[in-house]
């Protein structure tokens, strides 16, 4: 731009006085041009001629002048188009279209345009970043929420039976497990402005499959004899995964409330299956069943949600076969050529 406004300088200093020139040499030929058709031979008077040289002279400067001022006019309109883009981003939320740069005249106008896109195109991205952060924040959250009450539940179900004095020590246990499992989780909850899903941290280390199911179902025995439902067991106890611990049992809780609570089940199945590239925790149920994807549109099932969402972050394979003779729950674990573990927890 800088490099313009020097040339249109400099056209105009030395346009004056070629347009002067330029005058008296046009008057000149004019008059030759006269004596040649009229076959006469008059001289050429400048002081005969003045006021057409300045009617010339003149005419070409209001010519020039004109032309200046449309290009100052164009770089205007374009400034303030641009400027009056820049304010309604400013001030509104609901970001406007990119900019036409093909509408545009001048190439210092083009190049500002596209450095306003790219600043359109960032601002909208961290728009959705954001509306995407605050999202994965409520729903996070909720979910945190709705697993303090799973602990909570089982505190009260101990409770009876601490006050019917029915199995008192195997109840207190489960209480103290339990409330420590509410203050794990009540660690988990981040502070607002930190928490979005690249915060999430798994810490992942090899534990023994059979050992941490079992530790799990403990919790819930006087739960689920409370509600008659009868367990078994059929891990085998080599099955090593790695995975994150805190993660996991979230997920395994989640699982066994909803057995628990929603199937009418009188049988709970819990076994492992080995294969050659992976491996399969399968959890079955005689209950009622349901139906998965339309249980997942209901936002008051966070329990499901949860079932749903913790085994992207565990790199589990979720499958749910469910229908009116009970719900078969499959996690499968695909081994890593490079694992090998070397303890079991």
């Amino acid at each position: 731009m800088n490099k313009k406004i020097f040339f249109l300088t400099l056209i105009s200093i030395l346009f004056f006085p070629f347009a002067l020139m330029l005058s008296n040499y046009i008057v000149l030929g004019t008059h030759l041009i006269h004596n040649y058709i009229n076959g006469t031979d008059t001289p050429f008077k400048a002081e005969d001629n003045y006021i057409y040289v300045l009617v010339l002279f003149s005419t070409m400067i209001l010519l020039y002048v004109f032309f200046l001022s449309r290009i100052i006019v164009n770089i205007s309109s374009e400034i303030r188009y641009l400027s009056n883009l820049l304010r309604d981003i400013a001030k509104d939320q609901n970001y406007p279209d990119p900019v036409n740069t093909a509408e545009l005249r001048y190439k210092d106008m083009k190049y500002l345009s596209e450095s306003i896109n790219i600043l359109i195109d960032q601002l909208q991205y961290n728009q959705s970043k954001y509306e995407e952060s605050e999202e994965f924040r409520k729903r996070y959250l909720d979910q945190l929420s709705h697993d303090i009450k799973t602990p909570l539940s089982i505190i009260k179900i101990n409770l009876y039976y601490l006050k019917t004095k029915q199995n008192t020590e195997e109840a207190i246990q489960e209480i103290n497990k339990n409330t420590d499992i509410i203050a794990t989780l009540s660690d988990r909850i981040y502070h607002k402005n930190d928490l979005n899903a690249d915060s999430i941290i798994t810490y992942k280390k090899p534990i023994n499959l059979e050992k941490c199911v079992s530790g799990i179902v403990e919790k819930w025995h006087n739960a689920l004899n409370h509600k008659n439902i009868t367990y078994w067991n059929k891990i085998n106890s080599d099955t090593i995964w790695e995975l994150d611990k805190v993660w996991f049992e979230r997920l395994i809780d989640n699982i066994l409330q909803n057995v628990l609570y929603h199937s009418e089940a009188s049988q709970l199945t819990i076994e492992s299956f080995t294969g050659d590239k992976q491996q399969q925790l399968v959890i079955r149920d005689n209950g009622i069943g349901f139906n998965p994807t339309k249980k997942l549109q209901q936002s008051d099932r966070k329990g499901l949600n949860i079932i749903h969402e913790v085994p992207k972050l565990l790199n589990l394979h979720l499958s749910i076969d469910s229908n009116g003779l009970g719900t078969n729950i499959t996690l499968t674990y695909r081994k890593s050529p490079h694992f090998h573990p070397k303890q079991k927890t």
